[in-house]
């Protein structure tokens, strides 16, 4: 009973700590002392305390101390827990337009389509909406049995399908953002300026230049260096401390 005890007393305490480091931070932003912004939420971040309202804080506080590459990446952190959050999806749309290199492609519009919807929710919130669709799928089927008129019936018939179809959606959906959020293959191009070689080797040829708050997927990795693909298309290897996995 004690050591239960201890444990409640000692998480308490760890909660209460970041809380005020938490508020702390968000004093010497309001007094735009922003290095020590960054730092105390940096602190938070490093003790576990996992929230998109910390990330895009320290988003917000790295954009303000000028640390363009550090912010796009904490907004993407944020991103991924609130897929929906204007706030935060405005915030990276405007420090992406101070990036040098803008590389996007047009990507295909059921691709665009597909990713609005999915983040409409986040991954529990999709699982939560799967639920929900069962029960209702579930309720829709009882209708069809005790039903007494055939309309009654008919009626339940199509809800079950429609619930049903929308069941399995969420249930993909939610899968998918779970797989997302837990992904380690994006990352942020941390280093104001990186030459992509065609080989995992400082000697490699040279294939293009890039620049700080570039985002890249992961296609391959060895040591010390990342294959990485660029939104055109384009891909080569840098050295793995010129970026950071979001």
């Amino acid at each position: 009973m004690k050591k239960y005890l201890f444990c409640i007393i000692l998480a308490i305490s760890v909660i209460q700590i970041q809380a005020n480091t938490f508020e702390q931070a968000n004093q010497a932003y309001n007094k735009k002392n922003y290095e020590q912004a960054v730092e105390l939420y940096t602190q938070c971040a490093e003790q576990g305390y996992s929230d998109a309202a910390l990330y895009y804080n320290l988003g917000n506080a790295h954009f303000k101390a000028d640390h363009l590459s550090q912010a796009i990446l904490w907004y993407e952190r944020a991103l991924r827990l609130e897929p929906s959050n204007e706030d935060i999806i405005h915030n990276l749309a405007f420090a992406n337009q101070q990036i040098t290199d803008k590389i996007d492609s047009e990507p295909f519009f059921l691709k665009v389509w597909g990713e609005k919807l999915l983040h409409l929710f986040s991954s529990n919130g999709w699982a939560i909406m799967s639920v929900i669709m069962s029960l209702l799928t579930c309720l829709s089927i009882t209708i069809i049995f005790i039903g007494k008129q055939a309309s009654r019936r008919m009626q339940g018939l199509v809800l079950s399908v429609v619930f049903g179809i929308l069941m399995i959606c969420s249930i993909i959906f939610a899968r998918i953002g779970y797989q997302q959020l837990h992904a380690k293959d994006k990352v942020i191009i941390t280093a104001m300026s990186v030459t992509v070689k065609s080989t995992p080797d400082a000697s490699g040829t040279d294939l293009f230049t890039v620049h700080e708050g570039l985002k890249a997927s992961i296609t391959d990795k060895t040591a010390g260096w990342i294959e990485v693909k660029f939104p055109n298309g384009e891909k080569g290897w840098i050295q793995q401390s010129d970026a950071e996995v979001i």
